[in-house]
């Protein structure tokens, strides 16, 4: 009788082991599991937000140069090939834009549509043929570069992205203004 409690004793024990074994594999594995998904998702949304960044910049840019162009005197027929280049970043820029909800959290998302009317404030006038005088341009580029840094304060922030955020980093994308020895 003391050799088949013994007996079940330790098979006791190893139920008890091979069980808790098992619970700890799968909570384990649950556990990487979540880890995984989590990371992929983060790097399709860093690639959504690099892409639709990439397109926003672009049209920006060019719209600067349009109305930069446009204040020194260039004519419409020059402007032509800038003007295309703008329609086809703007439908990129929209395309990718429509990504964007579906993997952002709200700020991002919120910041995002906020870039948005900044840029087309940007590129209306370029594509309408309106000149802008100086201040008013430099109003809407800074207007951009703001909402741009909103957005990238807001996707590091959704990314769980470590560091402190230096609103300097996209500056380089304003024109310059011209220094005024008055002031």
């Amino acid at each position: 009788m003391g050799q088949a409690i013994t007996a079940l004793a330790t098979l006791g024990a190893v139920l008890v082991g091979a069980a808790g074994t098992y619970v700890v594999g799968r909570l384990g594995d649950r556990e990487r599991f979540t880890r995984e998904l989590q990371i992929r998702w983060d790097q399709r949304r860093l690639d959504a937000y690099v892409a639709y960044i990439s397109a926003v910049k672009s049209a920006g840019i060019v719209a600067n140069q349009v109305h930069k162009r446009r204040i020194g005197g260039a004519s419409e027929d020059d402007l032509d090939v800038l003007l295309r280049q703008l329609e086809e970043f703007e439908v990129r820029r929209a395309d990718l834009f429509e990504v964007l909800p579906l993997l952002a959290d709200g700020p991002t998302i919120e910041a995002a549509h906020e870039l948005n009317h900044a840029v087309w404030e940007l590129e209306h006038p370029a594509r309408q043929g309106v000149k802008l005088d100086e201040e008013a341009w430099f109003a809407v580029a800074d207007k951009w570069i703001t909402a741009l840094n909103s957005f990238h304060f807001a996707a590091r922030s959704g990314l769980n992205v470590p560091g402190r955020f230096s609103r300097r980093d996209t500056a380089a994308l304003v024109v310059a203004r011209p220094e005024r020895a008055n002031l």
